[in-house]
């Protein structure tokens, strides 16, 4: 294992980008101290970017590097469908997040952040959680930027139900084309990541030659390591930062 840097103190700031005609806010923690910083790219969940979507992004720059999150909801006020209904609320999602509109956001903060000193985009790791999860494989299936990707929960299928076509979309087609070593992180009683459908994600990396690995947490149910939510289950949040950590660490902390 790579030790990672650590910084007493990390600084804060509201941002801003273009992407496809479009202003993207997004929030960016780096290390306080001056220096050059390897990157992290935090895909969010269905929520938006919450205060702990946002706390996640201050952990990593207090571990070394420059992080930013975007907001994928920039285009439509900053905040996710909130509909009464819970199914036409994710269709909405869906809607507002096509898989080509967030690869794009996701890629132009990468541009952004090549623009400024603090940041080595030269060592650029990706991380999404559940639905981000899902829109970082396909982000780090349709490019070739990043060193390395943590998946925590994204679904390897989007069910129909929750899609305006009311069709599934499949993502094992796409893991022919990842673009760099992976790491995934599922509870066994995941209702949106059934452990079937995992394993048909391993088998096709497998069979693709992909670096990943899979990690299996018993009793941990979806969104696990959100502590602001009941289902977060500290044991497996623990074991799963941890090792996630010393992944990034391991494929950004060296130039």
């Amino acid at each position: 294992m790579i030790e990672t840097t650590t910084a007493t103190s990390v600084h804060t700031d509201w941002v801003e980008y273009e992407s496809n005609g479009a202003t993207i806010q997004a929030y960016l923690a780096m290390p306080a101290p001056a220096g050059t910083w390897p990157v992290v790219i935090l895909v969010h969940e269905n929520p938006g970017l919450l205060e702990h979507r946002q706390d996640v992004t201050r952990r990593l720059a207090r571990l070394g590097y420059v992080a930013l999150t975007p907001n994928l909801y920039s285009r439509i006020g900053g905040k996710a469908p909130n509909d009464a209904n819970d199914l036409e609320r994710k269709r909405n999602i869906a809607l507002a997040t096509p898989d080509q509109q967030v690869l794009a956001d996701i890629l132009n903060g990468y541009r952004y952040l090549g623009n400024r000193p603090e940041a080595d985009t030269a060592r650029t790791g990706l991380f999404g959680f559940c639905m981000g999860g899902q829109k970082g494989f396909y982000a780090a299936c349709h490019s070739d930027v990043f060193r390395c990707y943590v998946d925590f929960y994204g679904p390897v299928i989007a069910r129909a139900e929750l899609q305006p076509d009311r069709k599934d979309h499949s993502y094992l087609p796409y893991a022919a084309n990842l673009s760099c070593p992976m790491q995934y992180h599922v509870g066994d009683q995941d209702a949106p990541c059934p452990l079937n459908d995992v394993e048909q994600l391993r088998a096709e990396l497998s069979k693709h030659g992909k670096q990943a690995e899979f990690f299996v947490y018993p009793g941990a149910q979806h969104a696990f390591h959100s502590d602001t939510e009941p289902r977060y289950h500290l044991e497996a949040a623990e074991l799963a930062w941890k090792r996630a950590v010393d992944f990034l660490s391991q494929h950004l902390q060296r130039r």
